[in-house]
């Protein structure tokens, strides 16, 4: 019998640098599922990976292996410091894995609420499992009734209104902290989708000053104000990444949004060039694993945030926010029910059709039988038999496919399932053949 599952760390209970160390790049999700394969007991499989969590969702023969299985994934992948790999925190099985991930690409589970994002990241796990295979049917269907939840709540709640994201909360701690920034200089490293949704912001707001964007690769800036970008006249571009150091220091707000596996804003460097009387500057690394030197705080005068921080937002507007959770909770619930309705088809379903299958081939049997003992062989007499005996067919099966229709507790469900499969000795390979054999027989 298999089990779904889901482990791994998330904003809850790890902070950034925790996750970090669980953090699993976009590039490497094919390698990382590749891997989880060849694990013994895992069967199906799908990782989320953001700066608020690493998740291996999964469908195992055996709950303890199957956990015992990710933990041992994820001491393989994961970015092991002096004192070892960690283990995951967070564990959930069976209908508390699918309640979760609904809360998740509701919003209803992300640091700031509604987070935006969320939905193009679940998607995107889906779509990975589906191009490795190693989503089969549970994943499938869980993943896409995830994203058709969370759809449904964008649209149907104020939740889509809000139109939040980890960008747009980077820039509202911004704002606590530095006021407007309308005279303030705005240095955004990383042209990835972050920094973009940062650039996207500060601009159509109207009141940001100058923003500079800087990127390793700069055709990917030069794409971004071309195809995606109509108000690009603030922004100033063209830079080396090698200059990020001294563009930085001259900025009242730093966003560093980007992807490295190294340090890309480093206190020694950033140091050189700020002097005695320099603005003071906020300094806001979105970037998970993080990216910015933890001794840039130690700068007189530079203020360094990261993504947990931005849980400063999260406790704002508490009334809105209730009234917000209350109208997802419902969808969310509506979509638990859903499920629910499918896991018990995937057992009444099959069952019936066996027993179907084996009523039927017993009832063609005998008229075979019949047929050949040379009784009732006229046309008429022979029609007459096939009517009756269906009619006794239908009649015996009647009640317990009612029975197991009816059913909800789907616990009960399966003994009554496994009743039924041990009492008519139930084979979906052998009911067949046996079906076959017999409607062969009849027509011989």
């Amino acid at each position: 019998m298999n089990h779904l599952i889901v482990s791994g760390i998330n904003y809850h209970f790890s902070p950034v640098s925790i996750r970090e160390r669980f953090c699993i790049p976009d590039s490497c999700v094919g390698h990382a599922l590749e891997a989880l394969k060849r694990f013994p007991h895992i069967k199906e499989s799908a990782i989320l990976s953001t700066c608020n969590r690493t998740e291996v969702y999964a469908v195992v023969d055996d709950v303890r292996g199957g956990m015992a299985d990710i933990e041992a994934f994820f001491a393989s992948v994961q970015h092991v410091t002096d004192h070892g790999a960690l283990k995951p925190n967070f564990k959930l099985l069976r209908d508390d894995v699918v309640l979760h991930l609904l809360r998740v690409a509701a919003g209803l589970d992300s640091m700031i609420l509604g987070e935006a994002q969320i939905m193009s990241q679940v998607k995107a796990a889906h779509q990975n499992a589906l191009e490795r295979q190693s989503c089969g049917p549970m994943l499938d269907f869980i993943f896409k009734l995830a994203l058709n939840c969370g759809k449904r709540v964008r649209t149907e709640t104020s939740m889509g209104k809000r139109a939040v994201s980890v960008s747009s909360a980077a820039l509202e701690l911004a704002h606590l902290k530095l006021g407007s920034l309308k005279e303030k200089s705005t240095v955004v490293i990383g042209a990835g989708k972050m920094g973009q949704i940062c650039v996207k912001h500060l601009l159509s707001e109207g009141g940001s000053g100058p923003v500079v964007l800087v990127n390793r690769n700069k055709e990917k800036i030069e794409s971004f104000l071309k195809n995606k970008l109509s108000n690009k006249e603030k922004i100033k571009f063209g830079f080396d990444f090698a200059e990020r150091h001294e563009l930085a220091a001259q900025a009242d707000l730093v966003i560093v949004a980007t992807g490295a596996d190294d340090t890309v804003l480093k206190a020694n460097e950033l140091a050189r060039y700020r002097h005695q009387g320099s603005p003071s500057q906020l300094i806001v690394d979105i970037s998970v694993p993080r990216n910015t030197d933890a001794a840039l705080a130690q700068l007189t005068g530079v203020e360094l945030a990261h993504a947990d921080d931005l849980a400063q937002i999260v406790s704002r507007n508490k009334a809105e926010r209730e009234a917000i959770i209350s109208e997802a909770e419902e969808i969310v619930y509506i979509n638990f029910e859903d499920y629910h309705n499918w896991l018990r088809s995937q057992l009444v379903v099959p069952t019936i059709a066996e027993l179907r299958e084996k009523i039927e081939a017993i009832r063609l049997e005998q008229i075979a039988k019949t047929k050949d003992q040379g009784e009732q062989s006229a046309e008429g007499c022979r029609f007459e038999m096939e009517s009756i005996s269906r009619a006794i067919v239908n009649q015996i099966l009647h009640h317990p496919t009612v029975q197991l229709k009816a059913t909800k507790d789907y616990e009960i469900l399966k003994q009554q399932a496994e009743a039924l499969r041990t009492l008519f000795h139930l084979d979906p390979e052998e009911g067949r053949r046996r079906l076959e054999k017999a409607r062969r027989g009849l027509e011989a």
